[in-house]
């Protein structure tokens, strides 16, 4: 494969994982057009464009996931497309939270648009013949009604409809949204991939992003505030580097034989652990007060799919230290 003559379109490039996947994508030597919902706005496309390699080849379109016609243009000529714009809805456009819908919101207001969103960009690919679609999920949709004491790819499945019924649309959007784009993936013969994340760190390539989630609780606890917690939690959570997680996406395009769900954590620890990692890297004022009680059971995976696509994952601790210092250096001013 001639890398330089190949093109990647990148469904979401202003998002975490969708502008790290053209960081990556670019440092591999691949064109990449990727989407925004306004590829005028420079406080998201200078961060883009200044990225190694983007002057040669990277070009930004605007694209917007309720009108598939609009990604035409950023599709055409592409070997694959990473669907990589899905971010979880936590609220309707009315400002209600998902927690407090009934099923007919929810499904209209959550589930939907992200269902709809995806089949929209897939169908974009299928007019351009684009037969490698790559998307990005979460391990949301791992979680069946009955638990399993290890997780693999293939049994973990989530019940849409059981989601539904505990309030949690948030977690069936991604479940909805699998479904039927293995559906749509089988009827227009695109080999699809599905990568499982949840929690990543690591450098943020826009800044915005670093004002979200662990990424401000951790710049948080650097300058000695509290971060998330003010106790250490009794629960776990799953974790992994943000550049390993964007090499994964490229493996799954790269390897043809690739298809089908990959989780994309390296794995799950304790909050305790976490915590107690993080301890030597932040000022102690910046850690929250320690556990009361004893630390559930974080998740047990099986990784033989993930290591299948031949990516090596960093290891928590290596994880939590690199972005610490990456923050420390104020990678924005």
């Amino acid at each position: 494969m001639n890398k330089q003559s190949t093109t990647l379109c990148v469904a979401g490039g202003s998002g975490f994982v969708g502008s790290n996947i053209v960081k990556t994508a670019l440092a591999a030597g691949y064109r990449v057009n990727a989407t925004l919902r306004d590829a005028s706005d420079d406080s998201k496309t200078r961060h883009l464009q200044a990225l190694p390699g983007a002057s040669e080849r990277l070009t930004l379109f605007s694209a917007e996931m309720t009108d598939t016609h609009s990604f035409d243009e950023a599709m055409a000529g592409a070997d694959g497309v990473f669907i990589a714009s899905l971010a979880p809805r936590h609220s309707g456009p009315d400002g209600t939270p998902a927690s407090e819908m009934d099923d007919e919101q929810g499904w209209r207001d959550i589930i939907r648009p992200t269902a709809d969103g995806c089949l929209a960009i897939m169908q974009a690919a299928a007019r351009a013949g684009t037969a490698n679609v790559v998307i990005c999920s979460s391990t949301s949709s791992t979680n069946p009604p009955e638990p399993i004491a290890v997780k693999n790819e293939l049994d973990a499945v989530s019940d849409a409809e059981e989601q539904m019924s505990r309030k949690k649309y948030t977690a069936a959007e991604k479940t909805v949204m699998e479904r039927e784009a293995k559906a749509f993936a089988a009827d227009n013969c695109q080999r699809l991939a599905i990568l499982l994340p949840t929690f990543m760190l690591g450098p943020t390539v826009l800044p915005q992003h670093l004002e979200r989630s662990l990424h401000a609780s951790l710049a948080s606890m650097v300058e000695g505030r509290k971060g998330q917690h003010e106790t250490v939690p009794s629960g776990s959570i799953s974790m992994a580097h943000i550049d390993d997680v964007a090499t994964l996406f490229l493996a799954a395009y790269e390897q043809s034989a690739a298809e089908g769900r990959y989780f994309a954590v390296y794995d799950s620890w304790t909050w305790a652990d976490i915590y107690s990692a993080l301890a030597p890297h932040v000022p102690e004022a910046g850690l929250p007060a320690p556990l009361t009680g004893s630390a559930e059971e974080p998740t047990q995976f099986d990784f033989t799919r993930r290591d299948s696509l031949g990516v090596t994952f960093r290891d928590i601790p290596t994880t939590l230290a690199q972005t610490v210092d990456w923050i420390k250096q104020r990678p924005f001013g």
